[in-house]
């Protein structure tokens, strides 16, 4: 069974300036270099999803000043049926500041990503079902509905929560309904921080694997994947595996069980310091390419057929592997959209552990 990705997605233009340094406060910093690229957390994963080869739909809303963006989405592959063009409300924004050492900081206008609503999620999910996968952000509306509408039409669902707002959790979020979060680790401790009962493990060596397990029993989310930057990520997924990579926490004598928490450690790409140029769409690269190979490989396993279990230990590493070796190549380039690989040069990267 093909599996298919619909991704509500936060559609931007991106505004680049080259700077020197992050400016500080009272600052006036002239750019060295400013460029106008097609962006969004959204419509980043999208793009890297499609090029990984994923079966990509994306879901979204623009200004008539974002067109030129929809033709590029489209060209990447992805079908951009279901983006709408709105006559009275501008294409998002974003004004990003790049230093010198590929560092960034990011100011966000959402523009016509926050007029989808409930319907457009209603709209777009009459055409998937059972095991189809939904990717999704926090830069647009209509989050909260478009998890439960994907669930009750048997989705499985990855959610970025980015950007993490300080108040996630007050609102009832349906975080139990998403079989995989991906976060970094600031967004991992600002969802730790809204709970009282959950353990922040300051000082420990293995802080974060710690404070997603707390998070992942909590909620009963299938797998948690934590982006930790330059040095590479962790994965928390439950029933156990052999896996020469993996460790179980707790007990390691305990034989394996379904309900195990598999830990799984991956490091960065083999990317020098002096290679990067800009880390802007890295993290949605990852989510991407990560999403994308995940689907690839349910299609092939005979377990995988109408199961919401067959997320196996195994296919996660791979799939973290594999966006792990993408990202490293997008940190090498400028822009967003333009530094995002295509799925050859990610699997020659992959194998000869050389930029391709």
């Amino acid at each position: 069974m093909q599996r298919k990705i619909v991704s509500l997605a936060s559609i931007n233009i991106d505004e680049v300036y080259h700077v020197p340094h992050i400016v500080k406060p009272g600052e006036t910093l002239s750019s060295t270099h400013r460029q106008q690229n097609a962006g969004g957390k959204g419509a980043n994963a999208s793009v890297a999803a499609a090029r990984a080869g994923g079966h990509v739909s994306i879901v979204g809303k623009i200004g008539k000043d974002g067109i030129w963006v929809r033709d590029l989405l489209a060209s990447s592959g992805a079908n951009t049926d279901q983006i709408t063009v709105l006559d009275d409300t501008a294409t998002g924004h974003a004004i990003i500041q790049v230093d010198k050492n590929g560092e960034n900081s990011i100011v966000l206008f959402p523009g016509a990503n926050y007029q989808i609503n409930e319907e457009d999620a209603r709209r777009a999910f009459a055409q998937y079902g059972t095991g189809d996968w939904l990717l999704l952000t926090n830069e647009t509306t209509g989050v909260d509905e478009a998890i439960r509408q994907a669930r009750s039409c048997g989705m499985q669902i990855l959610w970025n929560p980015a950007p993490m707002p300080a108040d996630m959790m007050s609102a009832n979020r349906p975080v139990d309904l998403v079989d995989i979060l991906v976060v970094n680790e600031t967004e991992l401790l600002h969802l730790a921080q809204q709970f009282d009962n959950i353990d922040l493990c300051e000082g420990s060596d293995e802080r974060y694997a710690k404070i997603a397990q707390q998070i992942i029993e909590l909620f009963g989310t299938h797998a948690i994947i934590v982006t930790l930057g330059s040095e590479g990520s962790v994965g928390l997924v439950r029933r156990a595996s052999t896996n020469s990579h993996e460790v179980r926490l707790g007990n390691q004598d305990k034989s394996p069980s379904k309900d195990e928490i598999v830990v799984i450690r991956m490091k960065c790409a083999p990317i020098k310091k002096e290679q990067i140029q800009d880390t802007t769409a890295a993290g949605d690269t990852w989510v991407g390419y990560f999403a994308a190979e995940l689907a690839r490989l349910q299609n092939g396993s005979p377990e995988s057929v109408g199961s919401l279990a067959s997320i196996t230990p195994a296919m996660v590493e791979h799939a973290m592997s594999f966006a792990t070796y993408a990202s490293g190549i997008t940190v090498t380039r400028l822009g967003a959209f333009p530094s995002i690989p295509i799925r050859h040069e990610v699997e020659a990267f992959f194998k000869s552990k050389e930029l391709p």
